[in-house]
């Protein structure tokens, strides 16, 4: 017979859940492969779910010059759009303000051929 606290212990409190934008909505693409592309640039020192879970800066998280410049550089491989190393969306902010600024720029699918 299992206690009654065990049941409680199951069932998330409500202000235990997770909030908007801590977490990416299941199915975007986009964020997911910019956390790959994150990820490799750091040399896997962030894994991807560490990057999709938080909301703090890339360089908050550790992400170096030299990662940003080779997270850069895939983009333009990836997505077709030129990002400044002094753009915001690179460093000052999140994967989900990258995600903006990508479909801001327009970027297209990284399926399509470069050249």
């Amino acid at each position: 017979m299992s206690a009654p606290a065990d049941t409680a212990a199951a069932a998330p409190a409500p202000g235990d859940a997770p909030a908007p934008g801590d977490a990416p909505a299941p199915g975007d693409a986009l964020l997911s492969r910019l956390a790959e592309l994150v990820s490799e640039a750091t040399d896997g020192t962030l894994g991807t779910a560490e990057l999709l879970a938080s909301d703090a800066s890339l360089t908050a998280l550790g992400v170096s010059s030299l990662a940003l410049l080779r997270l850069a550089d895939g983009l333009e491989e990836e997505f077709g759009v030129l990002i400044d190393l002094g753009d915001p969306a690179l460093h000052a902010e999140g994967l989900d303000g990258l995600a903006e600024r990508l479909r801001r720029l327009g970027g297209r699918s990284g399926a399509e051929p470069t050249g």
